[in-house]
């Protein structure tokens, strides 16, 4: 059973890595789309998340950081 650690939760945006994966879950609350994201562009959004919580950003600031991954973002969400 692999562990999950929600990454970010806002009102727009949800972002969770699961252990022993390399990838991270993006989820657009609002569009009701998500993504599995692995290596290089997941290794990105990592280090630039990082890097903008370093500033302490706005949620707003941040959900509009995130808007830039939503062309990847082409998975339903299911709820079960």
């Amino acid at each position: 059973m692999s562990e999950m650690n929600i990454l970010y939760d806002s009102q727009h945006f949800y972002m969770a890595e699961f252990s022993g994966s390399e990838g991270i879950e993006l989820v657009d609350k609002s569009a009701g789309r998500g993504g599995f994201l692995e290596g290089d562009v997941a290794h990105k959004l990592r280090a630039s998340m990082e890097h903008l919580f370093s500033d302490d950003p706005s949620a707003e600031s941040v959900d509009e950081f995130l808007e830039s991954y939503d062309a990847l973002l082409n998975n339903p969400v299911v709820v079960h």
